[in-house]
């Protein structure tokens, strides 16, 4: 089966700002679509995420160019050849010609890698995490634990908190389905607390509640009176996703914390501090994307008992994770497919950390559409971790649910329509 046709949609993600859907059909009739999301916090390294820019339509974020880049461009050199990721994505790689997907677009270019993968699959009669597998030379595949944002700060949330993702992780789940139940509950009575609480319960980008809080140790404790209401305190741990580089000022080399000035030390002395009272296994980005010698110090001080996970920092590069692995500054490492634009590279940054013993959690972005990609990624790769965002809103409980499918099919042999 050939590719006969390959064009491009306007669409609009979780935030009502444009994104970008490639849509492929082969010669036996078949349709398959990828959209790719957006990021609020994001780092300096990414890859570049091509706009319109045309400050009379839609906020200058229309991807009309990378509609007619899709159509015009990479479209005719794929149409009337077989799916193939690996060589596909290969050809892109080479046709953009920079080393941050300048030219034609990191957004482009992964909307049509994901596309052209979901083809693949079908194409080899797999499920799309198979397929995922049989590229990464897994063994076997794993369901991910996944890291439910409960309360929302930072770059999204309109409140006072600066730690931008407050998370559950129920390390003690027996599995998926009981992980999602169990974080469901604690949602729902968090809900309750913050009512009882005179706070509002609206939600941020990401389906975490967003009220205003005197400081981000009370939303933590929010967080553990919730888990005490669903009356299982071992299932839970806590997952801090920080986002420094929103707060990081590099001329001064400090960090704005509310109403005072903290260096490298200062914040690294306040996460010992919350470690010594709470039960969190996880800090995210506790520092910014270029602050090297802050990261390691943080990793050498809190490495050996806390999870200390790079996202600004590694940007899904792989050669910024090496650099990461050889100067010891981080655990684990963010995935996200559009910090990097094809997924042949995506799969490339997971082996690279697995090579090097680095915890993987595969993530998505504040602004998302309903495509399940993530879901199949995390389980494909075995990654280990997934972030999806909370309890609420449909662009996050899909990868959810498509986990659960996932895990149906794999203990039952329960296969979808």
């Amino acid at each position: 089966m050939k590719i006969i046709k390959l064009q491009g949609r306007e669409i609009f993600d979780s935030r009502g700002f444009p994104t970008l859907e490639c849509e492929i059909m082969l010669d036996d009739g078949c349709l398959f679509r990828a959209s790719v999301p957006s990021g609020a916090s994001t780092g300096i390294h990414e890859a570049i995420e091509l706009r319109d820019n045309d400050a009379q339509r839609l906020f200058g974020k229309g991807v009309l160019k990378s509609i007619d880049i899709l159509e015009n461009v990479i479209g005719p050199a794929l149409i009337g050849n077989a799916p193939q990721v690996c060589s596909m994505d290969q050809f892109m790689i080479e046709l953009d010609g920079t080393t941050n997907k300048a030219r034609l677009g990191a957004n482009t270019i992964l909307s049509a890698s994901i596309a052209i993968l979901k083809a693949q699959a079908h194409l080899e009669q797999t499920e799309l995490y198979e397929c995922i597998a049989h590229l990464y030379n897994a063994e076997a595949v794993m369901l991910p634990i996944p890291l439910f944002n409960m309360i929302n700060g930072g770059a999204h949330a309109d409140n006072n908190l600066r730690i931008q993702e407050f998370m559950v992780a129920p390390l003690g789940a027996k599995n998926f389905r009981h992980s999602i139940e169990q974080a469901s509950l604690v949602f729902h009575h968090l809900k309750r607390l913050l009512k009882e609480a005179g706070k509002t319960v609206s939600v941020g980008d990401e389906g975490g509640f967003a009220p205003h809080f005197e400081h981000e140790v009370e939303a933590i404790d929010f967080l553990l009176k919730a888990i005490d209401e669903v009356g299982d305190q071992d299932m839970f741990r806590i997952a801090l996703d920080v986002a420094a580089s929103e707060f990081y000022k590099p001329l001064s080399r400090t960090y704005s914390w509310h109403d005072k000035e903290y260096s490298s030390t200062d914040m690294i002395a306040f996460y010992q501090e919350l470690l010594a009272y709470y039960p969190i296994y996880s800090i995210e980005d506790g520092l910014a994307q270029d602050d090297w010698d802050g990261w390691m110090t943080l990793n050498r001080t809190l490495g050996e008992t806390t999870q200390i996970v790079g996202d600004d920092l590694f940007v899904t590069s792989s050669s910024r994770i090496i650099h990461g692995v050889k100067t010891h500054a981080a655990n684990a490492v963010i995935i996200k497919p559009n910090q990097v634009g094809t997924v042949t590279e995506t799969l490339q940054a997971i082996q690279t950390c697995q090579e090097y013993g680095m915890g993987t959690i595969i993530s998505h972005r504040s602004g998302e559409t309903e495509d399940t990609f993530i879901a199949d990624l995390a389980v494909g790769t075995s990654a280990g971790q997934i972030k999806a965002g909370s309890c609420s809103r449909g662009e996050r409980m899909a990868k959810y649910n498509r986990l659960l499918r996932i895990e149906d099919q794999l203990i039952y042999g329960l296969l979808e329509d």
